[in-house]
């Protein structure tokens, strides 16, 4: 069956994600992008439209992995085959490959059978990975992936192969495609280990003017009332970029990058604390734009979109407004410092290293803002503050528990702390410091029993009921929030870790009861999610702890996972059900420290 794409030429706006996209196909060695952004921007149509301008393969037929006469690396039939003088070759699209959020991992990987192996031969049976190898591995939604999967993944797409091993047999294969990975950022948040994987990324934009939005519209209509016809319109713009990029690819090893724009860009990398894969990522990033914009030598504007590209989903939202000011208007950022002082005040933070935080000056009243420079304290200045403002120092309100001991100006509370103490020009009293960036809010778990069970309705209600406490509280805790929900045979995350409160309440009132209760399930999976946190974490059970599957007694299983919990999370259960039937809650309380609750206002976050 002949699916019809929307043509890619005939996509409007948005024309970076476009760009990482063809950079991608030029080079996938640059490992994958990252692309963001709020729902209904076309971020799938832009993958699966990517397909209709790359070139077809010359793939040898009868591969169950795509090889080619020109791959990297060949299966070992393939290769058998070249050795042997019969391969054929016939002329196949680019795959697409669609990897669900609900793949297992021997779906994604593959699986070997070990009865075969036992008998002395490999039966293999190919994963998504292998079905993508040439061709495109698209997630949607990637944030709600398993880490363990998206590792998987990310390691094949680094590597270009896929090693899979099973009982002390292993099978290796090709696995070089493009990866692709988009994501709402309102629906949950990845791991800075996972998105440091990702080579480049992009952010989609809604349509910034009406005249764009109603030509969309336009194109979209006419495309469903005839596609066909539609598509035609755009062939030949279609065929264009087609040919741009396989003269990009002919063209890619021959680029260069003169010395001072490869030294440029690794200050910038420097600058912001950022390793090897950025560099490695904005080096490939920057031949490939060049190679595509028909040039030999990369030029400072390819080599400053290819950082672009390399450091946004790198680095922290605080830093993102600092970099594009820099890369987009090069030499300007020195004298436009003050410029830009409100929206660092709105930022509660700046980012610069130099170390005085106050530049002496004649002007007064609101003009002080002007002489606030940069968040890096002298440390004998430090300790000159210190001394001066102690606890019963009117500003000491804001100088919380190890702040006064940082070395990083506040200067948000710095600006509340003058205007309270009444002063024109701020004082060494009013400087708050702290310890570093902000960031050390309590990641909260809210775990489901969402199995049948006269008390669902019950949970859900407390779940909901505590979804608005953490809220009412956010703009202090800043918390984030992950959600799982355990019912019938396993558990999973409806919600990574995120902040937007919406989204929760949506999920939480879109669970349905069903099955049997999977305790065990559910336990494990809080502790994975706690573990990758990287912190730790408040988790809140909602279960009658009457774990039924898998049948048996789970008391053993139940005390180990308790065990580990403890180290990862401080655990509330909330029953909130009377009864007189066998539970676990007690067993989990007492080898978790947990705490047995019926009040979700005695949940204490930090």
């Amino acid at each position: 069956m002949k699916i019809n794409y929307f043509p890619f030429s005939a996509i409007l706006g948005n024309d970076d994600i476009k760009l990482g996209l063809i950079i991608n196909a030029i080079d996938p060695k640059i490992g994958g992008i990252l692309i963001t952004g709020p729902k209904g921007i076309a971020k799938s149509t832009m993958v699966r439209s990517l397909s209709n301008i790359l070139p077809e393969m010359d793939s040898i037929r009868g591969c169950r992995f795509n090889c080619t006469l020109n791959s990297e690396n060949l299966c070992d039939e393939c290769r058998e085959k070249i050795d042997n003088n019969s391969a054929e070759i016939v002329k196949k699209s680019v795959p697409v490959i669609t990897l669900p959020i609900s793949s297992t991992l021997d779906r994604v990987v593959g699986s070997i059978d070990i009865n075969s192996a036992i008998s002395g031969r490999v039966n293999f049976r190919e994963g998504l990975l292998g079905e993508a190898n040439n061709g495109i591995l698209y997630i949607d939604e990637v944030n709600l992936l398993d880490d363990s999967i998206a590792d998987a993944i990310l390691d094949s797409a680094a590597s270009g192969i896929n090693t899979v091993e099973r009982d002390g047999v292993s099978y290796i294969h090709p696995a070089r495609f493009i990866l692709v990975g988009t994501m709402n950022p309102e629906e949950g948040e990845l791991r800075p280990q996972l998105l440091d994987r990702f080579g480049i990324s992009a952010e989609g934009k809604l349509p910034s003017s009406a005249e764009e939005l109603i030509e969309i519209a336009n194109r979209v209509d006419e495309f469903d009332h005839n596609p066909v016809e539609f598509i035609s319109k755009y062939d030949q713009d279609d065929e264009i970029l087609r040919e741009r990029i396989v003269r990009a690819r002919n063209a890619l090893r021959y680029v260069i990058i003169p010395d001072d724009i490869e030294k440029y860009m690794a200050d910038v990398i420097l600058k912001y604390h950022m390793g090897n894969r950025a560099m490695i990522s904005a080096v490939k990033a920057a031949r490939a734009i060049a190679a595509y914009n028909g040039n030999k030598n990369v030029t400072m504007e390819d080599a400053r979109k290819a950082l672009e590209f390399a450091l946004r989903h790198r680095i922290n939202d605080d830093e993102k407004s600092n970099m594009e000011r820099e890369l987009n208007n090069p030499g300007k950022n020195e004298g436009n410092k003050n410029e830009n002082i409100n929206e660092d005040m709105n930022n509660n933070d700046i980012n610069n290293d130099e170390k005085m935080p106050v530049k002496k000056n004649n002007s007064t009243g609101d003009d002080t803002l002007n002489n606030i420079e940069n968040p890096r304290i002298d440390m004998k200045l430090r300790n000159e503050i210190i001394k001066k403002s102690g606890r019963n120092a009117k500003s000491g309100n804001f100088i919380r528990t190890g702040h006064k001991n940082g070395n990083h100006l506040d200067l948000y509370s710095s600006m509340v702390s003058m205007k309270i103490n009444n002063h024109k020009k701020m004082q060494a009293s009013d400087i708050v410091l702290r310890e570093g960036y902000s960031g050390g809010a309590v990641p909260v778990i809210i775990a489901i029993d969402s199995s049948t069970s006269m008390g669902f309705k019950r949970r859900i209600g407390n779940a909901l009921e505590l979804s608005k406490l953490l809220f009412k509280k956010a703009y202090i805790t800043r918390s984030r929030v992950a959600l799982i929900s355990f019912s019938g045979t396993g558990a999973r995350v409806l919600m990574n870790f995120s902040r937007n409160f919406t989204v929760l309440n949506q999920r939480l009132k879109s669970i349905k009861s069903s099955g049997k209760t999977p305790l065990l399930e559910g336990l494990k999976q809080v502790y994975k999610t706690s573990a990758y946190s990287g912190e730790k974490t408040v988790s809140v059970l909602f279960t009658d702890g009457r774990g039924n599957y898998p049948p048996g007694n789970m008391k053993d299983d139940i005390i180990d996972i308790s065990k580990k919990l403890k180290n990862v999370s401080r655990l509330y259960i909330i029953n909130g059900e009377n009864g007189f039937l066998p539970t676990y809650n007690n067993l989990i309380a007492e080898y978790s420290n947990g705490h047995i609750i019926s009040d979700v206002n005695n949940v204490k976050i930090n």
